[in-house]
């Protein structure tokens, strides 16, 4: 009986022992077989990175828009996240188009990194340039008197990058002179430094742009004040004279036309018509008289005379005179003005000195040549001869410039 249950329980002992055996074989294949044809469990599928951009040459301060939108993931995963690396700064984004400013110039690789949702990534780099812009400088006066010759000096730009640089002048903010409605976009001049005449008194503004071997350009404000120049004036009299002479028979007329004097303005003037004596007897026709008229036209006035014998000693005259025409001052008086010419205008221009200025007209006629007595039944003399003598006291103004800088 022993011996039977020693076998029996032997026997039992080797069949749990089996049974322990194919349990954990059975526990193996049940976590295995769930994941038979699934080799790729074990490895990470990646995406495809694809950054395009718009422009890769910009100026300091200009956006750039990044596209990532060509870029895949394997299906069925995703791209979930996009990493944009600017050098200067980081972000992420959802979405595969962003757009960045760049404040500083520069050469930089922009990377591009994208994410699925299985944690697969790519990357992809790009390179942007940015563009410094010139420095634009000027030199030059602030402040000048009229008649000026003005030099303003913009040498002295540069290009941080060491480019060429092109230059733009325009030299008077008032003065369209490109005619397209635009005040400040002339170009006067392309040199590095200009000069000009400083012609009338201003507040002139006016600018340089400097453009660099890439486009970008700068432009510089300049002011300038033009002041009027300071004159001390005094009237100096000066006496002119001037004559005329000639011969008309009984009934001619002779003209004269002139400007006297021109640059200063006219205070008194005297002309005097004399006729040759004429050797008549006591009692016989009287001697020749003429007529004589000045006209002038821009003063609105006019005067006729004739000449008469005073005695019989001395020739027919007659005369025609002005005194006190134009006014003036004994003392020196303080002006200011563009220029000496244009100071000389003025004066010459003011309301109520103008008297005598332009044509003067004097017209002699023989209206009273009578016959002389004849010899041989002819008379020896039908008409007579003439002198004109006119006499000017003209006002000229001194000019002298005074306060120069």
């Amino acid at each position: 009986m022993a011996s039977h249950i020693n076998r029996v329980r032997g026997g039992y002992g080797v069949m749990e022992g089996r049974q322990v055996t194919s349990g954990l074989l059975l526990a193996t294949l049940m976590v295995l077989l769930p994941l038979a044809g699934c080799t790729g469990a074990f490895t990470t599928v990646t995406p495809t990175a694809r950054l395009s951009v718009d422009v890769d040459m910009i100026d300091v301060g200009e956006a750039v828009n990044f596209d990532a939108r060509a870029s895949t993931s394997p299906d069925p995963t995703l791209i979930v996240d996009y990493h944009w690396d600017f050098g200067t700064s980081q972000r992420n984004t959802t979405q595969g188009y962003v757009s960045q400013v760049f404040d500083e110039p520069g050469r930089f690789e922009i990377r591009l990194t994208v994410i699925n949702d299985v944690g697969g990534e790519d990357s992809d780099v790009v390179t942007i340039y940015v563009n410094e812009y010139p420095i634009a400088a000027v030199s030059g006066p602030t402040v000048v008197k009229t008649s000026t010759i003005v030099t303003m000096d913009g040498s002295t730009s540069s290009d941080p990058e060491g480019g060429i640089l092109e230059y733009a002048w325009d030299l008077d903010w008032s003065v369209d002179s490109n005619a397209d409605g635009n005040f400040q976009n002339d170009i006067d001049d392309t040199n590095e430094s200009i000069s000009f005449f400083a012609e009338r008194s201003q507040n002139r503004t006016g600018s340089l742009t400097v453009t660099d071997d890439r486009g970008a350009a700068t432009t510089i404000v300049w002011e300038l004040r033009i002041l009027e120049r300071t004159f001390n004036v005094t009237w100096r009299h000066q006496t002119m004279k001037v004559s005329w002479d000639g011969y008309l028979q009984q009934g001619e007329s002779y003209e004269i036309n002139h400007i006297p004097g021109e640059g200063g303005r006219i205070l008194e003037f005297n002309g005097t018509l004399e006729l040759d004596r004429d050797f008549v007897p006591a009692g016989l026709p009287p001697e020749d008289n003429f007529s004589m008229m000045l006209q002038i036209p821009d003063s609105s006035w006019a005067a006729k005379t004739k000449t008469t014998q005073h005695n019989i000693t001395e020739a027919s005259t007659g005369s025609i005179e002005g005194t006190g025409l134009n006014p003036y001052s004994t003392e020196p008086q303080t002006f200011t003005a563009d220029s000496e010419d244009e100071l000389l205008a003025t004066l010459l221009a003011e309301p109520g000195a103008r008297f005598g200025q332009g044509d003067w007209i004097w017209t002699i006629t023989a209206d009273e040549a009578d016959p002389d007595i004849p010899i041989d039944g002819v008379d020896p003399d039908e008409g007579n001869n003439w002198t004109l003598e006119v006499e000017f006291v003209v006002l000229i103004p001194i000019i002298l410039e005074v306060g120069l800088l």
